[in-house]
């Protein structure tokens, strides 16, 4: 099974972006789809995406996330994620948490990152795929 991960970025685009930035992602996620890859998250996607909506009591959201995430496959983290990230934040120049992805990405051999953020474009330990929001 090819295992494409999905950043946080990509799924709140998805969930709360404007319609255009809704529609390049559900092109590019159903593209992946059609082409035989799985998409995958995190416990760290979890938490960057559930954050802002819990924070803000916005029941509505949360729900609409959890059935999204019921549909997704969670990689878990494991017990040297923040060394692995460490080693990602400098050899990719990503911050902290971005490294955190990469690190749990990379541990479950996903083929692919996929990302709105501009600084996920040239990722050299795997093959990135970038959606532009203001294309397509």
């Amino acid at each position: 099974m090819k295992l494409a991960y999905v950043d946080s970025s990509v799924w709140i685009a998805r969930i709360e972006g404007l319609p255009n930035y809704r529609k390049n992602v559900n092109i590019c996620l159903q593209e992946l789809m059609n082409a035989g890859w799985l998409l995958c998250a995190s416990d760290a996607v979890v938490l960057e995406v559930l954050s802002k909506p819990h924070k803000d009591n916005n029941e509505r959201l949360v729900r609409i996330y959890d059935r999204l995430f019921e549909q997704t496959k969670i990689l878990k983290s494991f017990p040297n994620v923040f060394k692995d990230a460490l080693k990602f934040s400098q050899t990719e120049n990503l911050k902290a948490m971005d490294s955190v992805h990469l690190a749990i990405a990379k541990h479950h051999a996903c083929e692919r990152f996929v990302s709105t953020d501009p600084h996920f474009k040239n990722l050299k330990s795997v093959l990135s795929i970038w959606i532009d929001l203001k294309s397509r």
